[in-house]
C-alpha cells in the first residue's frame, strides 16, 4: 500500500505471508495428530529408530530428508526396530522420474517381502497411460490395483497415508482412498502376517521421504510385542 503525505511517498510495508497456524514445517506434528496419539517415526537427523536390513549405505539423512540411493552390496530397503500390528502410518515421499519404490507393512525381514509381508508401491506413474494395476503407485503389489491412479508427477511431495486394522487395509493417497481391502477377500493375502515391520524401499532411482508419523491402534499389544532380532539381507 502506498500513500502520498505532505509530498513523500509513505511506504506502508505490508506484513509477510504466513504458514497456515496447523500446517507443520516437515518432521512435526499437527495439533490433531497430537490429540489423536501420533508420534514422529523419523526425526528430521539421523537413522535413530531405523535401521538397514542388511548392509547398510542406501539411506542417509540430508537437509531433513531420508534420502535413499540403492548402491552395489547394501540393502535396499530400511527397517523400523520395533514391529507393528494395527496402526495407521503417515507420510510424504517424493521420487525421480522413473523412480520406482515402496512401503512394507507388516512384514517379516526374511525372504521377499513384497510376498511375505505386503508392499504398497511407489511409482512414477502420474502421467502413464495405462489403467491402474497391480503395479501402480498405491497397489498392495502384485496383488491389489488401486482404484485410481492420484501420484502427483516426479520431483513432487506425495501424501501417503496407510491405515491397518485387523482384517482391513486402506491406502490414502493425496488424500483420495485408493485401496481398501480385506485380507480375508484375497487369497494371496489371507495367511499374510498382521503383524511385522514397516520398511521403505529404494529399488529404483531416488527416493526421499520426510514426516513419517504413526498411531498404534493396539497399543496394549504393542507394549508386550517389541522385539529387536537380527538383521537378515533382503532381495526384491
Amino acid at each position: 500500500m502506498i500513500e502520498l503525505l505532505l509530498g513523500f511517498v509513505l511506504v506502508v510495508p505490508v506484513a509477510p505471508v504466513t504458514a497456515v497456524a496447523d500446517r507443520p514445517v516437515p518432521n512435526t506434528l499437527t495439533s490433531e495428530e497430537r490429540a489423536a496419539g501420533f508420534k514422529l517415526l523419523f526425526n528430521g537427523k539421523d537413522l535413530s529408530g531405523w535401521e538397514h536390513n542388511g548392509p547398510p549405505g542406501t539411506f542417509h539423512v540430508e537437509h531433513g530428508i531420508l534420502v535413499g540411493k540403492l548402491k552395489p552390496g547394501t540393502a535396499y530397503w530400511l527397517s523400523t526396530r520395533e514391529q507393528f500390528g494395527d496402526f495407521e502410518l503417515r507420510l510424504q515421499y517424493m521420487i525421480d522420474r522413473n523412480g520406482n519404490s515402496g512401503v512394507f507393512i507388516r512384514a517379516p525381514r526374511e525372504g521377499r517381502t513384497s510376498r511375505e509381508g505386503m508392499e504398497i508401491q511407489i511409482v512414477d506413474d502420474a502421467n502413464s497411460s495405462r489403467p491402474p494395476h497391480k503395479g501402480s503407485t498405491g497397489a498392495i503389489y502384485g496383488v491389489v490395483p488401486p482404484r485410481v491412479i492420484a501420484s502427483k508427477p516426479a520431483g513432487q511431495w506425495n501424501d501417503l497415508w496407510i491405515r491397518c486394522e485387523g482384517d482391513r487395509v486402506t491406502v490414502t493417497l493425496n488424500g483420495i482412498v485408493v485401496n481398501d481391502v480385506h485380507m480375508n477377500d484375497h487369497p494371496e493375502l489371507r495367511n499374510r502376517p498382521r503383524r511385522g515391520y514397516i520398511g521403505l524401499s529404494a529399488h529404483t532411482g531416488v527416493v526421499r521421504y520426510r514426516t513419517i508419523r504413526i498411531k498404534v491402534l493396539d497399543a496394549a499389544k504393542q507394549a508386550k510385542g517389541k522385539t529387536r532380532p537380527e538383521s537378515h539381507e533382503q532381495t526384491h
